[in-house]
Parts: structure tokens; sequence; C-alpha cells
């Protein structure tokens, strides 16, 4: 595609985002129940600012380095979050924000300094190993903490104060399996990944795990699996192994460049029937672009676009959204498209203000108890919900890639659970046996 044909295209893109904007002001200033609730809580028992109180939210997320970007996403979903909803029960809310620096050790030392600032709570960080390098940390603290988008299983586990807006990496491999087998009624299901790549591990895991119990463990619907190492001769036997089992679905979880070099061999090879699952990734800028080479592939990953939705998945499009798409066209300008991370990070801010309304004090066991107790709380990227271990109970929401941009393909039937959830159930499940048995 050419300049010309881009402008042309980002125009029109940008007129119609405008335009729905328009539309979606009349119809949430008028029938938004959502936000008439959030306006009675947080805003109209505000009192002057003379005589109010203040409480701070401690942010911690990475403002440069190799996270930055997605950093700053965050940061401005939980910016306009807090300028439309800065008052909890007549206190203000504050936010205190660090750079994190997408440095394991930079981490340590702004979350330290927050921790010293005594915030009622915290929000951070994009950034798997920066999260994780937080965790001790806020336990210690007992200060409840929210990460918008991290998805490492561990960074929760074993945590009592740490929370998760974003679905888990087994999550999304439940989800991509559940569309695969009952969406699609694939039995002809592959698998390829890199060798030695543990960042898709949880996904691979749980992506196994729900085709067993969507099929029964003896079914063998996938039929191939490999790993492979990042050159053309492998990648070139694996998509032998593809055609040779008649794979028409692959989970194939791999980065931009990796995919570039996948797809242009697949399209080779005339393979181009395949549907491809990924990684949240694949709903990035760099990805979307990259799929501008590569037309007549089809892509689903876990995504939930927060400007679109197909006729079979409006119902997730909640008023919140609509008022978070409005509110971000009008701090940020309509030419500012928001990034489903910056959805994330307004969403663990509303969170957060909603469990501290709930609380029965500002001590962080009590707002931790109100966390573990929000149901089916409405934002904008759905309803939340939390289990045992802080990580959001919900429907996996798949997307993908309509006219250069993510849409909604399917919802999952069933709401997916985390490893942590699942290993306690299996472990129960186990010791009713037990019991069984030891009373025959």
């Amino acid at each position: 595609m050419d300049k010309t044909r881009k402008t042309i295209i980002n125009g029109k893109f940008r007129w119609t985002v405008v335009t729905a904007l328009v539309l979606l002001l009349a119809f949430v200033m008028s029938s938004c129940t959502t936000y008439n609730s959030f306006k009675g809580t947080f805003i109209d028992k505000a009192g002057s600012e003379k005589d109010q109180q203040t409480i701070t939210i401690g942010v911690f997320e990475p403002q440069t380095g190799r996270n930055a970007a997605r950093g700053l996403e965050e940061l401005k979903g939980i910016e306009l979050a807090n300028s439309i909803y800065n008052n909890v029960d007549g206190y203000k809310v504050v936010l205190s924000k660090v750079d994190t620096k997408s440095s394991v050790s930079a981490t340590r030392t702004a979350v330290q300094g927050l921790i010293e600032m005594k915030p009622v709570a915290m929000i951070g960080s994009a950034g798997e190993a920066t999260s994780l390098a937080a965790s001790e940390l806020v336990e210690e603290a007992q200060i409840p903490t929210i990460t918008a988008s991290a998805t490492n299983p561990l960074i929760t586990q074993g945590n009592s104060y740490y929370f998760r807006a974003s679905i888990t990496e087994s999550q999304m491999g439940q989800g991509l399996a559940e569309y695969a087998i009952k969406e699609k009624e694939s039995e002809n299901i592959g698998i390829v990944t890199l060798k030695n790549d543990s960042s898709v591990a949880a996904m691979k895991d749980g992506f196994e795990t729900k085709a067993k119990d969507l099929k029964g463990r003896r079914n063998r619907t996938i039929k191939y699996e490999t790993e492979i190492m990042p050159t053309e001769e492998e990648m070139e036997k694996a998509i032998k192994g593809l055609r040779g089992n008649g794979v028409n679905i692959c989970l194939a979880p791999l980065g931009t460049e990796n995919m570039d070099v996948f797809f242009r061999l697949i399209e080779k090879n005339g393979m181009t029937d395949i549907i491809f699952l990924g990684q949240r990734s694949w709903g990035d800028e760099a990805f979307i672009s990259l799929m501008e080479k590569h037309p007549d592939i089809k892509i689903v990953f876990p995504y939930e676009s927060v400007l679109t939705g197909t006729s079979s998945t409006s119902d997730s499009i909640t008023p919140e959204a609509q008022r978070f798409q409005i509110e971000y066209a009008n701090r940020y300008g309509s030419d500012d498209i928001p990034t489903y991370n910056a959805a994330l990070g307004y969403d663990a801010y509303l969170i957060m203000i909603n469990a501290i309304h709930n609380a029965k004090s500002l001590e962080g066991p009590d707002l931790r108890s109100s966390l573990m107790e929000l149901s089916e709380l409405k934002c904008s990227t759905g309803a939340f919900s939390f289990d045992g271990s802080g990580n959001v109970v919900r429907s996996v929401t798949l997307s993908t890639l309509k006219d250069g941009k993510p849409v909604n393909e399917y919802i999952c039937e069933s709401e997916a659970k985390s490893k942590a959830l699942e290993d306690v159930e299996e472990q129960q499940a186990e010791d009713h046996q037990t019991e069984e048995q030891q009373s025959e």
C-alpha cells in the first residue's frame, strides 16, 4: 500500500471514529446508567477543594526504556479515569507517578519510594519482569496493587495483594482452544512454537488443557505439534508437517519478525486457508502493519477492541466503554486512537476506586477484601470479578483484523479460569474422590 492510499484510509478511519464518538456521546449522556452510577458515587459527594481530604494512588509504569510505549498507553488510561472520577466518598484522589524505566532494579527503587508515601493502593506495571520485581514489595507492604496488562501467572500467584485487570496467558490459550474446537469445529489443529520460548508456555498449556476438556483426553484433535528454531529451514519443515496432517487451524504465537517470515513461506506453499491463532501482541500497531503484506491470511488473537464490535459481539460494548472512547477523544484528540492497554489502565483505576468506595476503611486488608468481593463490575473492557489468586474471571474475547484494525471475532461461551484456580479445583476434586473412597 503506497503512502497516498494509507493517508486516505487513515483519514476515512479517523472520520468514522469521530462520527461514531459524536453519536455515542448523545447516547451516553442520555441513557448511560453506568455513568450515572459512577457520578453519584464518585463526583457528587465531593466537598469543596479547601475542605477535602486527599488519598493517593501510586502508579509505577515504564515511561522510558523498551516497555515505554505500553507503559505510556496505560498511563493515558489511568490519567483519563482520574480526570473523570477523582473523588471517592468525599476524598480527592491524587496520582503519584514514577518511572520504572523498564528495569527490574529501577522498579524496585520506584516502588519502594511509592510505599514510603503511604498510598492506599497502587497500579503497575506494564512488563512481566517489572511486575514480578514489585510483587514481593507489594505483599510485604500490604498495599493492594493491580497490574493493568501483565499476564505472567507468577505475578499474582501466592500474593494476597496483587491483582490483574488482564486475563492470563493460560486463559488466552483456553479461549483460543474453544474458538478452534467449538466455533470452527476443527478436528485438525496444529501447534508451532519456538524452542525455549517460556513466554508462551502458559498459553500453550492452557490451549492443550482446554482441548482435552472439550474433546476428551484420548481424542487427537491436535494432529501436529512442533518446536522450532527461528530459521527458514525449520519453518519449512513445520509447514510440511502442517500440510501432511491436514491442519486447518494452527496456534503459532510467534513474534512479529518471525511471523513475517513464516507467513511468507505459508503463502509460497499455497496454504493461506489455514487460520492462525496468536498472542495479544498481534493487535499491536507493528503486527497490524505487518499483516498489510499478508492480506490473504486470517489471524485470530486474544484482544478486545475498544472501538468496534461485530453484530455477534455488540453486547460486549458497555456504556463505560462508550464513555471511555468519548472522553479519550476529548482529552487526547480524535487522531489519537485508544489502544487496549489504555483501556486496561482506565479499568485498573476504576476497579481500585470502586474497591475503595466499598471497603470498610482505607487499610490494606480491608481494601484487599473489597477487591475480592467485587462482582461483575462493568468497566470499559468488560465486567470484572476476581478469583482467589487475584486474577480476573471472565469470558475471553478474540479478535481478527478487518480493514487494518482489530475487530471482535468471538466471545467464549465459558469463563476462562486462571491456572492457579484450576490447580486448586483439581486438588479439591482429588481430595473429594479420596474421601469417598475412604468412606466406602
